[in-house]
């Protein structure tokens, strides 16, 4: 069977799946190019029309734009007499959970946390406890505004209100957001003792995107896996997860539509035949976009839609940020071979392949580092190996040949306040708009230069 599911709130995503295997899922502002919308365009809707669906699947949680979708649906030749089954505020938590439950990590409890949410009884529902045993249970559900007191402070200083990064970094640095981040760690804290979470926990929903908190709870609780399709981006795969009875397994994060790499659209500029080694010799000095097919989904970088350079280069946070123009507040990540991770970071897990913990830098190394940790001396960092992301391995590994620094400073690619660069064609534009200067397609072994 074929199901296209569609979640058609803020932060939407698409997720397509045939006989309970993912073929893709991405997310629809990666599409539409506007940061939290879930318009569609035509560029989306000509993949969808390629497509075999038996049933179609629309989500949504209050504002949306289901309606838009379903008359796309209904004036369609091909698709409007395809079945559609709606699913509305009241399963929201519960596709939060479903889609956790995909990662197949065998843990007990399901602890769902995030702003609004929907209505539940007299109040909004924000916290919810799910058990899963053989199948999924629902426990219990709270409305302590943990999630949204963090989203209300967030939007008063910064742009958008699930901005929430933003406040996370500058709490390092500044008493508002420091008090702030206390009380989300401490009410955090409180709700897992009062529910008795000791063990066991997958962390998913919005909440989960708090670095900081997840890597103290970690220091506690060693069975921890938080999703990295935590926000609302998880929801469509969620969905299809509940409709087929938790059928749907799933272990990477590079999910996105694959892209065309024909690199006519870039025939006026130099277009070179390359491999690692070279590569690794440009990042020494220079920034460089990294660009694979498939897009990793979710809010970073992960080495497919990457900017990356030499994390010990004393400009090096300045050339990134030339082109990124992010906050001075808001350190850089760093991807690091798995294999020499705790030669470098006290960690205590095996791997962190989705950057959803910080470590702090042993301090034989920190002096190394001119970018990519905060204050405090700690990297959000992404363990790479070469089973979750070969291509990107082997420039890493590269660059340690050359300069025994077996990491790379890493952002997300994408223009100030855009959503990540997803099709050629944004590649193209955040080339000409921006100071970059090298893009490298390793699946082609071709680099692009201005």
């Amino acid at each position: 069977m074929n199901i296209l599911s569609i979640y058609t709130s803020h932060d939407g995503c698409i997720t397509y799946t045939s006989n309970n295997k993912i073929i893709f899922h991405t997310q629809i502002d990666r599409y539409n190019r506007f940061k939290h919308s879930t318009l569609p365009t035509k560029l989306l809707i000509e993949v969808l029309e390629k497509l075999e669906i038996d049933i179609i699947l629309l989500s949504h949680l209050e504002n949306h734009s289901s309606a838009i979708w379903y008359e796309f649906f209904q004036t369609n030749k091909k698709l409007k007499k395809v079945p559609i089954f709606y699913y509305g505020d009241n399963f929201h938590h519960m596709f939060h959970a479903y889609c956790s439950l995909t990662w197949n990590k065998n843990l007990k409890n399901i602890l769902v946390c995030d702003g609004r949410g929907i209505k539940y009884k007299n109040s909004f529902e924000n916290e919810s406890h799910f058990i899963f045993e053989k199948k999924l249970k629902h426990i219990r559900t709270e409305s302590n505004y943990i999630g949204m007191t963090y989203q209300e402070f967030t939007k008063k200083y910064f742009d958008h209100e699930l901005d929430c990064g933003k406040t996370m970094a500058w709490s390092l640095y500044d008493e508002k957001p420091k008090k702030l981040q206390e009380n989300f760690e401490n009410s955090m804290f409180q709700l897992i003792e009062k529910w008795n979470l000791k063990d066991e926990i997958v962390f998913t929903g919005g909440c989960a995107q708090n670095i900081l908190f997840n890597s103290k709870l970690l220091k506690i609780n060693k069975n921890l896996f938080c999703d990295p399709f935590n926000g609302d981006f998880g929801i469509s795969l969620g969905a299809i997860n509940y409709y087929t009875n938790n059928s749907i397994v799933n272990n990477k994060i590079y999910l996105g539509i694959p892209q065309d790499l024909n690199l006519e659209i870039f025939s006026n500029h130099t277009i070179l035949n390359t491999d690692d080694d070279e590569v690794s010799s440009i990042l020494i000095n220079e920034p460089v976009a990294i660009f694979q097919s498939r897009s990793e989904q979710g809010q970073r970088g992960l080495g497919n839609r990457s900017l990356l350079m030499n994390p010990s280069n004393e400009h090096a946070q300045n050339k990134l940020n030339d082109i990124k123009k992010r906050e001075w507040f808001r350190p850089f990540a760093c991807s690091i071979l798995l294999e020499n991770t705790k030669e470098w970071f006290d960690m205590d897990i095996d791997e962190s392949p989705y950057m959803m913990y910080a470590f702090k830098i042993k301090d034989n190394k920190k002096n190394i580092l001119k970018t990519g940790l905060s204050k405090d001396y700690k990297s959000r960092i992404q363990t790479v190996s070469k089973e979750n992301n070969l291509h990107y391995y082997n420039l890493i590994k590269s660059f340690y040949k050359k300069t025994n620094i077996p990491l790379l400073a890493n952002t997300s690619l994408n223009l100030p306040g855009e959503v990540l660069v997803e099709t050629l064609f944004d590649l193209k534009k955040l080339f000409e708009f921006s100071c970059l200067n090298y893009i490298y397609l390793p699946e082609i072994k071709k680099i692009i230069i201005k």
